[in-house]
């Protein structure tokens, strides 16, 4: 039997196309209705698109293959090439999902194991080939106008020009996103920056000791205030790490954990306690694990996500489809010769600019807070000047530990081009006369591994390469000035120390402390918690009285020991494990660490999660935080 009285290549190719097509607009719609989009024309442009010609190729290669196999009737050809496209999409798809935000990609605990993942999705797999050739097969009988390659084709080219033409009139939604507060009090306080570098360890700042490289203009800034020596995120990835600093909760509490988790609506953030003081609140994120989109914006009149530029010249909406960001991972992994800063981030000195337009245009009725967010020191690691030459953890996952210290360097060339920027950020301040009274805090979410534990990149450990962050503090006129402080310190005390500055009172939720800028200010804790649970890795460190203990789960994906033990007064690299030896040392580190999560855990509000979309998805795939 021909399907329209065409042949079987005809029918294959008529069968894949709508199919396809069928799954494409499925999961646009699937992501509208998570996102609350409404009808976007972008998404379904290229849900159409994709998907359709992705149906087109697969239709090519059954109509060549089946014949081959005996499928010589149109009818058969249509209803076997529709149903193994169909199935093979969903179930891709499917299985995404459920990895990664039921069983958060790990199956250590869990009530299904991994050979039972793989047989569960070949039976879901083969049942939808089942039901969909029933289907095909009986609407294939009809040799009607729906198996016809002409309509198959027709639908796709109608599709794609009635969508992209609607698109292009739309245009681009605004990059903005909006908290405003309706009643608010009257600051008295300084502006303040908080300038946080994504992945900055604070060893590889000359201010910190590093002399590899210099970095001028932070160090600069370090002279002006107080610069905390021993300052510890309590992450060792950005989501939950940011969320401790907006918050000063432990990502137990905040739960801002996983991919797909949100910021909660239920944690009182440090620009909402500003806002209800009298400030007008002010973001730049620059990092998609901070956008809108997991509800970062709390508080902010005004928060703008510097998205990046998206391969194919797509926009946000564009780019919400899984054979998007498996299109860009072939791109960047096995084509791309050329790396372009704006693919993966906004580069420093836009950020800079944009914050200093800012200031500049502000209206003059009050002090502000502001939220730069700067992703430099984030890998790919870009030489410059610009040149098209980066190192990608998305090109190269895993690189040979014999190239630790070309990426080393790599990095190094762009903190210092960061710092050139932050230079001209202060420098800007100064000449409009706001540098004195402003005060800047400068910090980090977390560092970057370059194979000191036989590993790369970050979230998957809890060693001080990743958690040792930078924590300067310049304080408006008349504070200290050429300060080191030595006291053990936490990211979770930056909002309190910003809103005691700002004159207003820190919720009681906040678990953090405000810091004393002077030289020998009492220590506001005797230990430094931190934990991440990111891809199967679920870690806890607890560090006190010269001592660090991390535990891991049991056949985490890094291959981690359950229980480490160093003794970092002597071991500051964390290269000797007494965990062994020191049986006394690890029960009672073990106790207290159980103590610090359990009270965080008593504190946690209720977690919710969001859909994330093949656009989130490309953008954490870009910046290695999905496989």
């Amino acid at each position: 039997m021909r399907v329209g009285g065409r042949t079987p290549f005809a029918g294959a190719v008529a069968g894949a196309t709508l199919a396809a097509l069928v799954v494409g607009i499925g999961e646009a719609l699937v992501v509208s209705v998570e996102r609350h989009l409404g009808i976007d024309t972008g998404l379904l442009f290229f849900a159409i698109l994709f998907y359709g010609l992705t149906g087109v190729v697969a239709g090519i290669a059954f109509g060549v293959a089946l014949p081959l196999i005996g499928a010589r009737r149109g009818g058969s050809a249509y209803a076997l090439a529709g149903a193994l496209t169909f199935s093979a999409l969903v179930t891709v798809i499917g299985r995404f999902r459920v990895f990664r935000d039921v069983l958060h990609e790990t199956f250590d605990g869990q009530a299904i194991s991994p050979l039972a993942f793989q047989l569960g999705s070949l039976v879901v797999a083969l049942v939808l080939a089942a039901l969909a050739f029933a289907v095909l097969r009986a609407v294939g009988r009809r040799e009607g106008a729906a198996t016809s390659l002409v309509t198959a084709l027709g639908i796709l080219v109608v599709g794609v020009g009635v969508s992209g033409g609607t698109m292009l009139v739309r245009g681009a939604p605004p990059s903005v996103a909006h908290s405003p507060l309706a009643s608010r009090g009257t600051a008295h306080g300084p502006s303040v920056i908080l300038v946080m570098v994504d992945t900055l360890r604070a060893d590889h700042l000359s201010c910190y000791g590093y002399d590899a490289i210099r970095t001028p203009a932070i160090d600069a800034l370090a002279a002006d205030g107080t610069r905390f020596a021993h300052a510890y995120a309590q992450a060792s990835w950005t989501r939950p790490s940011v969320a401790t600093i907006l918050t000063s909760l432990y990502p137990s509490s905040h739960k801002a954990i996983h991919k797909s988790d949100i910021l909660p609506d239920a944690v009182t953030t440090l620009p909402e306690v500003l806002q209800a003081a009298g400030y007008r609140t002010i973001g730049f994120a620059n990092n998609i694990n901070v956008a809108p989109l997991f509800n970062f914006q709390q508080g902010f009149d005004e928060y703008y996500f510097l998205e990046p530029a998206f391969f194919f010249g797509a926009t946000e909406s564009a780019a919400q489809l899984t054979l998007y960001n498996q299109l860009r991972l072939i791109r960047e992994r096995y084509l791309s010769r050329v790396k372009h800063v704006e693919n993966y981030y906004q580069p420093a000195e836009i950020v800079t600019e944009r914050g200093s337009r800012w200031i500049a245009d502000r209206p003059a009725d009050g002090p502000f807070f502001m939220f730069l967010h700067y992703m430099d020191a984030h890998d790919p690691y870009f030489t410059h000047p610009w040149n098209g030459e980066a190192l990608a953890r998305v090109a190269n996952p895993n690189p040979s530990c014999a190239l630790a210290e070309r990426y080393r360097a790599a990095y190094d060339g762009a903190i210092v081009y960061l710092d050139e920027q932050i230079g001209r950020l202060v420098a800007g301040l100064k000449a409009r006369g706001m540098y004195d009274d402003t005060m800047i805090v400068l910090t980090a979410d977390h560092g970057e591994e370059f194979c000191e534990h036989g590993g790369w990149w970050h979230g998957q450990t809890l060693y001080d390469e990743q958690l040792a962050v930078p924590l300067i503090v310049k304080a408006p006129r008349g504070g200290p000035a050429g300060v080191v402080n030595d006291a053990m310190v936490a990211s979770l005390d930056i909002a309190p120390t910003i809103i005691a500055a700002a004159g207003a009172q820190a919720p009681a939720a906040m678990v953090g402390r405000p810091l004393s800028l002077a030289a020998g200010a009492p220590a506001p804790r005797d230990h430094a918690f931190a934990e991440s649970d990111l891809e199967g890795n679920v870690l806890q460190a607890y560090r006190g009285e010269g001592w660090k203990f991390i535990q891991a789960n049991p056949g985490n994906p890094r291959g981690l020991p359950i229980r480490q033990l160093f003794e970092v007064a002597g071991d500051p690299g964390e290269h000797h494990d007494l965990a062994a030896s020191r049986q006394d040392e690890v029960a009672t580190l073990a106790t207290r660490l159980a103590t610090v999560q359990s009270r965080a855990l008593a504190r946690a509000v209720d977690g919710s999660e969001t859909a994330i979309d093949s656009a989130t998805e490309e953008r954490l795939r870009a910046l290695g935080y999905v496989n």
